[in-house]
């Protein structure tokens, strides 16, 4: 019974020792991806703040990219227009580098261009398209999601718009038996309520 409790008491720090050589190997591993940058969280980083037509903020986008794909997270607040509805949400082009100021005449933000579409896809599979937004009765939303469409040097500059209506990102029933250039075009998300221009971080 001695000799076998001995054993026992032997056997534990050999197989301490296994844990130990087992940690120390994976966090040697975890280093290894740490030093290639899949592993580290690192990567980049962009912001856009929204404004509506008045110039008034009423919320913020936040993008965090790596080689994994892009976490875009949108913060809404004291939006005014279609409360307790679903907003269209995209990219715009803004080849022209300009500025979120509504146009004096007609207090849109058509100075942006429209979605970004670098290669000519219909509504729905724009680069710049992202799920809609739901906004409260408070007039405050939130989103996230995850997009693979595009990396830093695609998006800084562009502008992010918030439109009025919801987004039904190109689907024409086929009932309907043909096809509309508009749906297919902006997927009907109506006018542009905010604005914002990407600036990383």
């Amino acid at each position: 019974m001695r000799n076998t409790a001995i054993g026992s008491y032997r056997s534990r720090p050999k197989k301490a020792a296994g844990v130990a050589l087992g940690v120390a190997a994976l966090a040697g591993a975890l280093m290894v991806a740490t030093s290639s940058g899949s592993a580290s969280g690192a990567g980049w980083e962009g912001t856009a703040v929204l404004r509506d037509v008045s110039g008034n903020k009423v919320g913020k986008v936040k993008f965090e990219g790596d080689d994994h794909g892009t976490v875009v997270k949108a913060t809404l607040n004291g939006v005014t227009v279609g409360l307790d509805g679903y907003h269209g949400f995209h990219l715009h082009a803004n080849d022209a580098g300009a500025q979120c100021d509504p146009e004096a005449a007609a207090g849109t933000f058509t100075n942006v261009g429209g979605h970004w579409n670098p290669t000519a896809q219909d509504h729905g599979s724009h680069a710049g398209d992202l799920p809609s937004i739901q906004v409260l009765l408070d007039g405050s939303g939130s989103a996230r999601s995850l997009t693979g469409r595009f990396s830093p040097a695609d998006i800084a500059g562009r502008a992010v718009i918030l439109h009025a209506l919801p987004d039904n990102f190109g689907n024409i029933p086929s009932r309907y038996g043909s096809t509309d250039a508009t749906t297919k075009g902006t997927g009907d998300a109506g006018g542009r309520i905010a604005c914002g221009i990407v600036e990383l971080d």
